[in-house]
């Protein structure tokens, strides 16, 4: 069976779908490992095949493999099947079978996921529907689970008609129920409810079905399981609820509905995500308006930290409406985030409270419009954030200009220094961004402003080969032959980095050098000698 005709029956999802056959054929098709050297593959298969279902008159007369005890190696070995005439099995060895888990499935199991209906008749006369409930090494499924995931209704009417347990669940707690809704065959969730299923929500611990559903975009399906009395307050993996499935798959519609049918608009998930957050992250400003007159916070707090809150989310996406509804209802303007989804700071950190405001993700992304309207509600425009930058040496280190100006304009202080005491002035000159450094220069910053080893903003220039910035310093006044912490000028970084350029602007306009200054590349390799010795 190839990857085209992988589809169900009955138009079931192939997810998980996987050809066991395409990776049982490298493996060596025999039982013997002492036996096997010298002989060609199919020397060995000749030898040592077992023989084809029509030669089985029951599991007792099929060999074991090495190593096997009983006759469970049927489904612990695992077997894979083929619907060719006459069929055959291929036993794979233990000690072959891959880690990963794929192969901890039983023959049931295989022919459940590849929708196989000519195999159910040759497993049984072999007994394999003995194990009908067993479940796989890695994630606890049936058969029945198989089969439901994959939409496969025939398949799960033979197995529900041998006996097979309905309510059974894996080690994600997904029932067949679940997995048929997720898989979105109406008539195979149709014949479970009419064969035992119960559309549950939390009272027996399992995936809510309505949950796995909309997890799998399946707007029909979750309509339909509403109108037979679905709940609204399961759950699924992660404690993900109705809403927040539908809300991040854009079922905007459905995520109404939902709430019209009494969803709770304020539970979070196991990362501490509400309705809320996903909305004002999506830029959904109805359903944000909405969440917050049924009660939601705007605001929320887990043990007393912050995370990352609705307007964080609304303005790193840029979302001006969703960003403007918060505020209104009296979101924390400055709320600094603690959670390191995008590289802030980490949430453990005792005291740890140098997260990034909302001012700082709409600057970084350059959202103009949404940074406007921060700073018109109040937010610190010199707040800094986890290493001690504000947000206008963020915007200066992403190259947005007309965000860098409307910060100038509210009153940012440019003296302002982030780790390794750079301040914007620094950074500009880092990025070669000549306009950027006399946007600020015409704000009052401070051309002599000293970094780490006490480097002016020159001392960067000539160490960066910025020709271009260190004209413009050289305009604006900056001191020459500052020196830094070892007592090096401009003049000996540029003529130790092999600026010669540069060095002879600096010494026309009266730099001096004299002391050896080592450069970067050098002191690095001298380092990597230490280390070696």
């Amino acid at each position: 069976m190839d990857a085209s005709s992988a589809t169900g029956s009955n138009g079931g999802p192939t997810e998980e779908y996987f050809n066991p056959l395409s990776r049982v054929e490298t493996l060596p098709p025999t039982y013997d490992e002492t036996a096997s050297q010298g002989r060609s593959s199919s020397e060995r298969f000749a030898r040592d095949a077992p023989p084809s279902f029509d030669e089985v008159a029951s599991l007792n007369s099929l060999p074991l493999p090495m190593g096997a005890e009983d006759r469970f190696w049927l489904s612990k070995f695992g077997l894979s099947l083929t619907s060719t005439d006459p069929p055959v099995l291929e036993i794979i060895r233990s000690k072959e079978r891959p880690s990963s888990g794929s192969f901890d499935l039983g023959p049931i199991h295989e022919a459940a996921l590849r929708n196989d209906y000519t195999l159910l008749r040759p497993l049984e006369l072999i007994g394999a529907w003995t194990h009908i409930d067993e479940r796989s090494a890695s994630r606890k499924k049936t058969a029945l689970h198989c089969a439901c995931q994959n939409g496969c209704l025939e398949f799960a009417k033979a197995l529900i008609a041998g006996g097979a347990d309905v309510e059974t669940q894996t080690l994600l707690r997904d029932t067949p129920l679940s997995l048929a809704a997720g898989s979105g065959n109406i008539e195979l969730v149709q014949y479970l409810l009419a064969n035992g299923c119960k559309l549950k929500d939390v009272d027996n611990g399992s995936v809510s079905p309505l949950c796995a559903a909309l997890a799998s975009k399946r707007q029909d399906m979750a309509i339909f399981l509403l109108n037979n009395g679905a709940g609204v307050f399961g759950w699924s993996a992660g404690s993900n609820t109705v809403l927040h499935h539908a809300l991040r798959n854009g079922m905007v519609d459905m995520a109404n509905l939902l709430l019209d049918k009494g969803a709770r608009p304020g539970t979070e998930n196991e990362k501490h995500i509400r309705p809320i957050h996903i909305a004002a992250a999506k830029g959904y400003s109805g359903i944000v308006r909405r969440l917050i007159t049924l009660g939601a916070e705007v605001s929320p707090q887990h043990q007393g930290v912050e995370w990352f809150q609705p307007l964080h989310f609304a303005a790193e996406a840029g979302h001006r409406d969703a960003v403007l509804i918060l505020l209104e209802a009296k979101a924390d303007v400055n709320a600094k985030t603690a959670w390191s989804k995008l590289g802030y700071s980490h949430p453990k950190c005792e005291g740890e409270r140098w997260g990034s405001t909302p001012l700082h993700l709409a600057v970084m992304k350059g959202y103009l419009e949404v940074a406007l309207l921060l700073l018109k509600h109040g937010a610190g425009v010199n707040e800094r954030r986890w290493d001690m930058r504000t947000p206008l040496v963020v915007a200066v280190q992403y190259g947005f200009k007309d965000i860098v100006k409307l910060l100038l304009e509210n009153k940012a202080k440019t003296d302002i220094v982030g780790m390794e005491r750079r301040a914007a002035v620094h950074v500009a000159v880092e990025r070669g961004d000549v306009e950027m450094l006399e946007l600020l220069l015409d704000f009052k910053a401070d051309v002599n402003a000293k970094m780490w080893r006490s480097w002016t903003p020159l001392h960067v220039a000539a160490e960066r080969g910025q020709l271009e910035c260190a004209k413009l310093l050289v305009r604006r006044g900056v001191k020459i032959n500052a020196t830094g912490e070892d007592g090096e000028t401009a003049v000996d970084i540029a003529e130790g980095e092999g600026f010669g350029e540069l060095a002879e602007l600096l010494v026309i306009n009266g730099g001096k050098g004299g002391k050896a200054y080592k450069s970067f590349k050098v002191r690095l390799f001298q380092s990597l000698i230490q280390i070696r010795l």
